[in-house]
């Protein structure tokens, strides 16, 4: 039996790209969670999406090769079943772009929160110390002029 016969690359490669699918449609849930600021359920989408890169691993770790005996069979399949892997695979592709770029959207919305956040606090401290500092500076003229008990 050749590797051919032994490896059903169409279903292979369909399940990765419902895996792909799935991480895509938990990316997308990502970035509105980040956009409402729903920080508990973005955690939640968070260990789903790395609960589902675990199985994806352990899939991979199956067939380790697959990309490599890929290559070499290809051109051995019939041309049905390598034009639907093909197709397969270009359909991956596109929805991994997609991830990627869903990916670094979220990341830089992420970024320039923590960084609004940052500013707001050192703004919030820094008009803090001036409250503090003004307060200070009037303390003795205002004691002198509030002499109420005198």
């Amino acid at each position: 039996m050749t590797s051919t016969n032994m490896i059903d690359y169409p279903k292979l490669f369909a399940v990765r790209l419902e895996y792909s699918r799935a991480l895509l449609t938990l990316s997308l849930q990502q970035q509105e969670l980040i956009k409402e600021d729903d920080y508990s359920s973005l955690l939640d989408v968070l260990g789903k999406k790395q609960r589902l890169l675990g199985q994806l691993d352990q899939y991979t770790k199956q067939l380790p090769r697959l990309w490599e005996q890929w290559q070499q069979d290809r051109d051995l399949l019939p041309d049905g079943q390598r034009a639907a892997c093909e197709q397969i695979l270009s359909d991956s592709e596109a929805v991994l772009a997609q991830l990627l770029k869903n990916e670094d959207t979220s990341t830089q919305s992420m970024v320039d929160r923590r960084d609004r956040t940052k500013q707001q606090i050192q703004s919030l401290n820094q008009g803090a110390k001036v409250g503090e500092a003004y307060r200070d500076s009037l303390a003795p003229a205002t004691h002198r002029h509030l002499n109420i008990g005198q």
